[in-house]
């Protein structure tokens, strides 16, 4: 049983996705994307413009969706889960809703979170080497918001500079180790809320369907199959935690035996081994050097 994973924003490079839209599928995702608004082929793009978040996020769309269409041909996913972003192409390869809907919606996404980020500066920061209840308790006392449960001893915070300095401080007390990310601002926490309310809007008018394989949102880190409570999560999904530890422990549950990360880069790929013996987890650099 094999699951497709898409990555979120931070997994973006220069050049990525070259291989997959030299090939058929590939070039046909540009030509409807250039039909759709989108100017410039994704491996031309420089690193400043792939440091705007209004700019990552479609690119990285794209590249993932070019890899589902690739990775489909060497085998149907019985399961997806995205990364935050990454869980418009989930949606997309489930069925859930057409690709060009997901992608307008991903641009929108994108140019509202670039926007809400300028008008309320913040940050985020990784706690490395401590369990989440410990993490939970130095998020409170500093004022950030846990944004992402990556794994056992990986935790992303959000919030302001004063916030953050003070968590890095307790953390590194506490022989935990605090790295700054390279983000644009307070992702996953209230410092998007206007975001959200404004995409929430957005997200009424597409019909969602019935996933046609096991969805795992990385919201609620369990596989969802009503299109109405997809909808509901998606609604939340900028101010909420990133649960993509618990996503990955239930496709352990449900029987994944390996899973394929759909997307440049092998952030989920190197993720998932620390999260469970019981997937195979391949990036798709991988996948694709098979012969």
């Amino acid at each position: 049983m094999v699951a497709f994973l898409f990555p979120g924003q931070g997994s973006q490079n220069p050049g990525m996705g070259a291989e997959l839209f030299a090939a058929p599928e590939g070039q046909e995702v540009l030509r409807q994307a250039q039909e759709l608004g989108w100017e410039k082929p994704v491996p031309e793009l420089s690193q400043e413009e792939l440091s705007r978040t209004a700019v990552a996020q479609p690119a990285l769309f794209l590249v993932e969706w070019a890899a589902f269409l690739v990775l489909q041909k060497r085998a149907e996913p019985r399961a997806v889960a995205g990364h935050s972003l990454g869980e418009f192409a989930a949606l997309a390869a489930a069925g859930v809703l057409p690709w060009p809907a997901a992608f307008r919606l991903v641009r929108l996404r994108g140019a509202l979170m670039e926007e809400a980020a300028q008008a309320h500066p913040g940050g985020m920061l990784a706690a490395l080497g401590l369990p989440l209840p410990e993490v939970q308790a130095i998020a409170q006392e500093s004022g950030c918001f846990v944004a992402n449960h990556n794994a056992p001893t990986q935790v992303v915070l959000a919030g302001g500079e004063e916030s953050l300095a003070w968590a890095k401080a307790r953390i590194e007390e506490r022989g935990g180790k605090a790295v700054r990310l390279n983000v644009a601002g307070a992702f996953h926490s209230p410092f998007m809320a206007e975001a959200a309310r404004r995409f929430a809007q957005a997200l009424e008018e597409p019909v969602f369907r019935p996933p046609r394989c096991l969805f795992i949102s990385s919201a609620s880190g369990q596989a969802e199959d009503d299109p109405e409570r997809i909808r509901a999560l998606l609604k939340e999904q900028m101010v909420r935690e990133v649960r993509w530890c618990a996503a990955v422990e239930t496709l352990a549950a449900l029987g994944v035996q390996e899973a394929w990360e759909a997307g440049p880069g092998e952030v989920l790929t190197r993720l998932g081994r620390r999260i469970t013996e019981r997937i195979r987890f391949r990036s798709l650099k991988e996948v694709l050097s098979d012969v």
